[in-house]
């Protein structure tokens, strides 16, 4: 099977995600992880462009090498690290920043299941591509297709959400089935060492995420076992987008409502006068909207003069209904004015999750979305 592999990238037909083609169910094989998955791929690209001769540039996950159980037969096994070891193939903490490097640099389509919903940020030009990703799915009688996918451009809230997934899944919080363990992230979790950030919890800047390590939550800096020390209390990361980009984000808490205007008129206020023109002060109330939580949703009520309006994931806009708290959906946009626009992020566990609301006037803040800190949501 190796003959299929190449180590000389000007050599190959194109790259393979090797980790997501042997670990994919639907392409035959037995158990978690199966090299013949890796052979029938190679068969349905030969058929599609009518080769006799296959070479794959392949990059693998190091948890495909490391992770027990995932081979039935051990001989598999043993091929995989001896790949590895004689660098058949490249072996990355996690491969698709690497798949998409090279073929950044290379134009060679990458064969996988994923549409690397998580990187089109750092890589833009995914958006749209037809020619990137072939991706395999079964075709009659147990056999094995490979079709083009066009990447279609995501709205901002699902890039976000991906994301975050991609980021849940490397701490070890989403399970195989990239199912959230939820009974992780609603704790709180400190670490025994004091001199630790993720030692207070409830006094740090940050909510650092844990990590699940050999079935066991961890400290990814000093290793040892986290205590829980309670539930980790609702919340919810605003963002404010002047003319397109995001200049300030805020969190919402369950423990105290959130206004928002163009003053610090209240305890707490979100000002938003630094991004207002004097003409569109005159259109901003000192206290435009209210969020907080109610029965574990996130709300918004509006308080203003001349209104908000609220656009819908599907793009239909109305008014916000003054009379009523409503709640405020991932994705939905509350549009103050035009060009002034306040929008919940994708993310569930946002990363500005400070012990207590910091005062003063916000900073701006460049566009990306929840990179404080690689660990952070």
């Amino acid at each position: 099977m190796s003959e299929m592999l190449t180590t000389a990238i000007d050599h190959a037909d194109a790259l393979i995600d090797l980790s997501n083609i042997v670990r994919n169910p639907r392409l035959g094989g037995h158990g978690k992880a199966d090299l013949i998955r890796l052979e029938r791929v190679a068969g349905a690209f030969a058929a599609l462009y009518g080769q006799s001769g296959i070479a794959f540039y392949a990059v693998a996950d190091t948890s495909l090498l490391h992770g027990k159980g995932l081979f039935l037969d051990a001989r598999q096994h043993r091929a995989l690290k001896q790949w590895a070891d004689g660098g058949l193939i490249e072996v990355e903490p996690k491969a698709d920043p690497r798949l998409l490097e090279l073929a950044e640099d290379t134009g060679l389509p990458i064969v996988t299941g994923d549409l690397f919903k998580g990187h089109r940020r750092e890589f833009p030009w995914l958006d749209g591509s037809d020619d990137a990703v072939l991706r395999p799915r079964p075709g009659p009688g147990g056999s094995v297709e490979l079709v083009h996918v066009e990447l279609p451009a995501l709205p901002d809230w699902e890039l976000s959400r991906n994301e975050e997934d991609d980021l849940l899944l490397q701490q070890g919080l989403l399970d195989g089935d990239r199912r959230l363990r939820k009974e992780l992230l609603a704790r709180l979790w400190s670490c025994p060492e004091p001199r630790c950030p993720r030692h207070d919890p409830h006094r740090a800047r940050y909510l650092l995420l844990p990590r699940m390590m050999g079935g066991r939550i961890r400290c990814d800096q000093h290793g040892l076992d986290m205590v829980d020390t309670g539930p980790r209390p609702l919340s919810a990361q605003l963002k404010v987008i002047v003319d397109g980009r995001e200049r300030h984000r805020f969190t919402v808490t369950a423990a105290e409502p959130c206004p928002v205007g163009r003053s610090a008129a209240r305890p707490g206020q979100v000002d938003l006068s630094p991004w207002l023109t004097p003409d569109q002060r005159r259109l901003i109330s000192r206290t435009h909207l209210v969020f907080r939580f109610h029965n574990d949703r996130l709300v918004v009520r509006d308080e203003s003069r001349n209104g908000t309006g609220l656009r819908l994931r599907d793009g239909r806009t109305r008014p916000l209904d003054r009379s009523r708290d409503l709640p405020l959906g991932v994705g939905e946009h509350l549009v103050l004015l035009p060009g002034l626009e306040l929008v919940r992020s994708g993310r569930r566990y946002p990363a500005e999750l400070t012990a207590a609301r910091t005062g003063g006037t916000p900073k701006a803040r460049g566009s990306g979305d929840d990179q404080t800190a690689t660990s952070a949501l």
